[in-house]
């Protein structure tokens, strides 16, 4: 039996998370700061919704490129939010945006192609690319800084084999948005570099302070952008698995042919929900953004106060990224003992840059209720306190 496996997979390892999670099982009343994923359930209306059309008939196969009704939606939506007139020919729903990533990937990349991402990044960015045949090239930014990426730090980076710059804003795991000012320069070096741009714009709708702005919306970079957004945050809709990719045609005819050979459709009765969503009552999401805003507020309010700890209060998104002492020489060590002592879970900083970026920082969901929330900072604060 010929037992040898894809080296495109093999050397991919699971997250820290499933290794934290199953760790903490040996433990009562742990809180978890980990997974990114809203802890508020989907708005009844939009199960409604899907159930009545499930009974109506949309049970069956829907068109490779998505639902009509539902890509008309997101069509209206996109223009109205950045005032980029795309078509139907620039659009096409997917199961999620990870799902939509590695469609993008495997469209863009050939052996050896490499994709340019400023850290820190989502920590799967290194799978999708791998999973194509190439490989993430993460660019180091500051804390200092507001983990912005600077152009000498990109021109150092990019080589003849880099096909596409990746780009997250708001940001998972720092919480940051990019300003206009690195917008335009990124803008400018994916042109003068020629590449393509992958704009994961999951959080756009999770903003505090300010505006998401897509890089899509600069002189000439809508003909170069593949925009990539999901259901799953914004309207706490992780398990109905609907994303969508916008982007010129020239690529999206092509990224369908992934789209179509991998899952056929996107489930019907999830996307009639993400049609529900999106033209429903929009009061219960922009609650959900407002309990963010007061929760990350909240932590990093918490987290400044304790002994060697520098967090950034995010302008977007459900995260934290502190730079902390303590974990400064080793974050998984830091992290599996918080665990063992506290019953707290946060995420190890090392998967999400390079050390020069990621060294001492850990990540934090905010996704639990303000009460268990400040539980676990008064635990984060004794702990501390102990090691200081």
């Amino acid at each position: 039996m010929n037992t040898t496996l894809s080296s495109h997979v093999t050397p991919l390892r699971f997250s820290v998370i499933r290794s934290m999670l199953e760790r903490a099982a040996a433990y009562d009343n742990v809180i978890s700061l980990s997974i990114g994923e809203p802890d508020f359930d989907t708005p009844a209306f939009v199960c409604e919704a899907a159930m009545k059309d499930a009974a109506r008939g949309f049970t069956h196969y829907a068109p490779s490129r998505g639902d009509e009704e539902l890509r008309a939606a997101i069509l209206r939506a996109e223009r109205a939010k950045h005032g980029i007139a795309w078509e139907q020919e620039n659009l096409l729903i997917t199961s999620g945006a990870m799902h939509g990533l590695l469609a993008v990937m495997r469209t863009l990349l050939d052996e050896g192609g490499e994709v340019l991402a400023p850290a820190p990044c989502f920590s799967d960015y290194q799978g999708h690319c791998a999973l194509a045949g190439g490989r993430l090239v993460q660019v180091p930014t500051r804390f200092e800084e507001g983990f912005m990426p600077t152009l000498e730090a990109m021109e150092a980076c990019v080589s003849d084999n880099t096909r596409a710059l990746l780009i997250n804003s708001p940001c998972n795991p720092s919480g940051m948005v990019f300003d206009a000012a690195t917008l335009d320069m990124l803008a400018g070096f994916a042109r003068r570099h020629d590449l393509v741009v992958i704009s994961d714009e999951v959080y756009d709708s999770i903003v505090f302070r300010g505006r998401a702005e897509s890089i899509a919306t600069r002189p000439g970079m809508a003909e170069r952008t593949v925009v990539l957004n999901s259901f799953s945050k914004a309207f706490a809709m992780t398990g109905w698995r609907v994303g969508y990719a916008l982007g010129p045609s020239w690529f999206m005819k092509e990224m369908v042919k992934v789209l179509s050979y991998s899952v056929a459709s996107t489930g019907t009765p999830s996307q009639r929900a993400a049609l529900a969503a999106l033209t429903g009552p929009q009061e219960e999401f922009l609650s959900f953004r407002e309990a963010y805003a007061r929760r990350t507020a909240l932590a990093a309010k918490r987290l400044n106060a304790m002994p060697g700890v520098r967090c950034l209060e995010p302008a977007g998104t459900f995260y934290l990224f502190p730079h902390i002492d303590a974990a400064k020489p080793d974050s998984l060590a830091f992290a599996l003992d918080l665990l063992d002592k506290a019953h707290v879970i946060v995420v190890p900083g090392f998967p999400f840059g390079p050390e020069e970026t990621v060294k001492g920082c850990v990540r934090l969901a905010c996704t639990v209720n303000e009460e268990k929330l400040s539980e676990a900072m008064n635990r984060m604060e004794a702990y501390l306190r102990a090691r200081a």
